[in-house]
């Protein structure tokens, strides 16, 4: 008999442009349709605009791989209000199609 296989995600963020990792976390509950995961990370001395991508992997189910990309805005003063606001619309945008796969 096989065991049954736990639900589990991965979030990867990324800049392609630089080809660099930033962060990666593994996400073992199961994802309902509100739910927060934190992510943090450092970002580059550079005070200017960067695209990032958020890579949201299922390694249970096929066909639910996603990816977004996004810009945030390095600044000198506000940096952690401005990070917390674009992951927080990204979030929103995450539950928004979440939803949609029930």
């Amino acid at each position: 008999m096989t065991k049954p296989k736990d639900e589990s995600w991965i979030f990867i963020l990324g800049n392609t442009d630089t080809g660099e990792l930033i962060c990666m976390k593994r996400f073992n509950q199961i994802i309902r349709s509100r739910t927060t995961v934190s992510l943090s990370f450092v970002t580059s001395n550079l005070i200017e605009r960067q695209r990032l991508t958020l890579y949201f992997l299922s390694d249970g189910y096929l066909g639910l791989d996603q990816q977004y990309d996004f810009f945030i805005d390095i600044e000198p003063s506000s940096l952690q209000t401005q990070i917390n606001t674009e992951l927080d619309s990204l979030a929103d945008e995450l539950d928004r199609r979440l939803a949609e796969f029930e």
